[in-house]
């Protein structure tokens, strides 16, 4: 064998190594970043069916909703939908509560306090729920549409706030439609900035947001905060029974657990993944 025919079998033996060896993942083309547009991704087709008989829970104490205590009170009624969206998409489920605190407090019926049509338990202005194929209570592409927020409160004093009713009107106050269409929107964000912080301060717009939500992701995981939320609750609802049962907090989350099927939770966490990278 001459020299050049050596060179030519060697070069032709190592591209056929490299192909046996190199699983397709790891190939140049395979390492380049695939981006998925996650506003293309579909809303769930779910809305609410009772499979869960709703207890009479309007005698319960909270802490002000001003407070950090309050705000994780009500937004960790929302825990098990923000871990189904969160381990669809792969984000931090803490990161979508920590959202729900800053945004709404907790309150899937209380809009931006402008009146400029932002509304959910993580609040989306009429711009970014359209981009995201959110169904609105009116057309609208604007950023803020004060038009909009004006119907957006005469169709909750129209139902009393009731949430299972406000579904109908706009896919926002849709628990699960409405976390997964604002997941999706950090993940686009997040496959640009590869930062959790720098998404969440793209999808509001303001610098301070991101820091503010990370403060709560961290008081959701400390167990001493998390301990003093506990002990309030217990101290304001000593007395609260639920089928003759007393309510402390983890029976308090329990029971919204089991609510929160109402919404399709249980097909929705069927649905394909779509995890960020």
């Amino acid at each position: 064998m001459t020299n050049l025919d050596r060179r030519d079998f060697l070069k032709a033996a190592s591209a056929g190594l490299a192909g046996l060896l190199v699983p397709e993942w790891l190939s140049a083309e395979g390492l380049k970043h695939r981006h998925i547009d996650y506003s293309k991704i579909p809303v769930p087709k779910i809305g609410y069916f009772p499979i869960i008989k709703e207890p009479n829970l309007s005698g319960i104490s909270l802490a002000d909703r001003s407070t950090d205590i309050g705000r994780i009170q009500r937004a960790l009624r929302w825990d098990n939908i923000s871990r189904a969206v969160g381990q669809r998409y792969s984000m931090p489920h803490r990161v979508l509560l920590g959202m729900i605190c800053v945004e709404s407090e907790g309150d899937p019926t209380q809009p931006n306090r402008l009146g400029d049509g932002g509304v959910g338990l993580i609040h989306m202005q009429p711009l970014m729920a359209a981009a995201y194929g959110l169904k609105m209570i009116t057309p609208s592409i604007r950023l803020r549409d004060f038009p909009q927020g004006r119907k957006i409160e005469r169709a909750i004093d129209t139902v009393s706030a009731d949430l299972k009713d406000l579904i109908g009107y706009d896919d926002r106050f849709h628990p699960i439609k409405n976390i997964d269409a604002a997941a999706r929107m950090v993940c686009d964000h997040y496959e640009r900035k590869h930062s959790w912080t720098n998404a969440l301060k793209r999808y509001s717009g303001r610098k301070s947001y991101g820091q503010k939500v990370m403060n709560y992701v961290r008081e959701l995981g400390s167990k001493r905060f998390m301990d003093g939320v506990r002990e309030d609750f217990s101290r304001r609802n000593q007395n609260f029974r639920v089928d003759a049962m007393p309510l402390n907090f983890d029976r308090y989350r329990a029971v919204f657990r089991g609510l929160n099927k109402n919404y399709g939770l249980d097909a929705y966490t069927k649905l394909k993944r779509h995890p960020v990278q």
